[in-house]
């Protein structure tokens, strides 16, 4: 075997090294192709989702709207019914005083007249009959006419105002539905916005299964790299190993051989040496410091204000994941008043099914006092609502496309209410 002198040795780390620190360079300089359009396409997706989010508010409000005009149509369909219901009792009442006056107007002809309004039980062929009959006519006409134009004035006015409540009913009717169509065309262009999203989102993924691909070919070279420098630092060491049993074998044979010709030349006993044995003094036992222990953090909200707020809070965590619809209230979907409305009628509270309707029938309080089961709104209260669960949380149902979920409180709320 041809062992490796030390100028050669010395030449063979020198062009390990050298190799090595080239490929590290490469790697190291090595920037995946399409990080750049990766960096676009995501900034893309995050200004889409931020465009969702906006244009979810926006059907939110559109939502408490709807629920708001919904709660007048049904006011305005009840007045509806009671003017209706009036109309026809003041048109039967009409009816039945022309019946009356008209059999009361026979009954005076044929029997010549009430016999009060005469003063005396006189007879009568005693009195001029023309004359009579005439005055007697007048008189019941006249009577007749006075009734009938109050209950036809009655009648008018009832009328009218039947009238003028179905032009607010058609009125209020329309407004629902254009806030309806409204609705269904932000939904459209929610829609575009969410399959340009998902198109980002797809590109996203094939150029990060790229820049994947590309990163784990620079590992495998990397590694190839590593295993040819470990294979040459391992000749290197079988090499010089070799070298230092070679040099101490000839370092003995030379010992040897030099003792065997003292023996030979003196002719002396070689006295036995003896090392004495040494063993290493047993390290000390390391010192043991006890282990480091911390409290776990624990971040602890203020109890609910009541058991009610308990249970409305428990209520609506439970229908976490649940679908926003427009105009839902559970017990499968939900708007976002819908779910504030439904999780306090599981505690006994009922309330009305419009946020802004929800803001003025509860307590005012400061956002810093609030506690789990607390309502939280925006700048303007008929745009949407939130319960607040503690843990600076708050439970809400957004917009179509997001399901009810638990996400932090924001400055986007800046009213606050309690239940109670």
């Amino acid at each position: 075997m041809t062992l490796l002198t030390f100028p050669h040795r010395r030449n063979a780390v020198r062009v390990v090294l050298v190799l090595g620190s080239a490929l590290a360079g490469v790697t190291s300089t090595v920037r995946p192709v399409g990080a750049d359009q990766l960096s676009n396409e995501r900034a893309k997706a995050q200004a889409l989702a931020e465009r969702i989010d906006q244009l979810g508010q926006q059907e939110a409000a559109l939502g408490e709207r709807y629920d708001q005009a919904l709660m007048t149509l049904h006011q305005a369909d009840a007045d509806v019914a009671a003017a209706a219901r009036a109309l026809a009792q003041a048109q039967a009442g009409q009816l039945r005083t022309v019946s009356v006056l008209r059999q009361e107007a026979i009954a005076a002809y044929v029997g010549g007249g009430p016999q009060v309004a005469l003063g005396a039980g006189a007879p009568l062929e005693n009195i001029d009959q023309a004359m009579f009959r005439q005055e007697l006519e007048q008189s019941v006409a006249a009577h007749e006419q006075d009734v009938l134009d109050q209950y036809r004035l009655s009648t008018a006015l009832e009328g009218t105002a039947h009238l003028q409540l179905v032009a607010a009913r058609n009125a209020d009717a329309a407004r629902l539905a254009q806030l309806e169509k409204a609705r269904q065309q932000v939904q459209a262009a929610q829609d575009q916005v969410v399959a340009a999203e998902a198109q980002v989102k797809g590109q996203i993924a094939t150029l990060v299964a790229e820049i994947r691909q590309q990163q784990l070919l620079a590992e495998q070279r990397a590694a190839a790299a590593r295993l040819a420098a470990e294979r040459a630092a391992a000749a290197r060491a079988a090499a010089e190993a070799a070298a230092r049993a070679a040099a101490e074998a000839r370092a003995q044979a030379a010992a040897a051989a030099r003792q065997r010709q003292a023996v030979h030349a003196q002719d002396v006993q070689i006295p036995a040496t003896t090392a004495p044995a040494s063993s290493p003094a047993a390290p000390p036992p390391a010192a043991s410091s006890p282990a480091a222990s911390s409290p776990a953090a624990s971040s602890s909200s203020p109890p609910p204000s009541s058991s009610a707020a308990a249970i409305a809070v428990a209520a609506a965590e439970s229908r976490v994941g649940d679908p926003y619809v427009w105009g839902a209230a559970g017990p499968g979907a939900f708007d976002c008043s819908g779910l504030i409305m439904w999780a306090w009628a599981q505690a006994g509270v009922y309330l009305p099914h419009y946020s802004g309707a929800q803001y003025a029938v509860t307590t005012h309080i400061p956002m810093s006092d609030l506690q789990p089961g607390d309502l939280v709104f925006p700048a303007d209260p008929g745009q949407h609502v939130a319960m607040y669960v503690g843990n600076g949380e708050v439970v809400q149902a957004p917009y179509t496309g997001a399901d009810v979920q638990i996400v932090p409180l924001t400055s986007f709320f800046v009213l606050a209410s309690r239940v109670g």
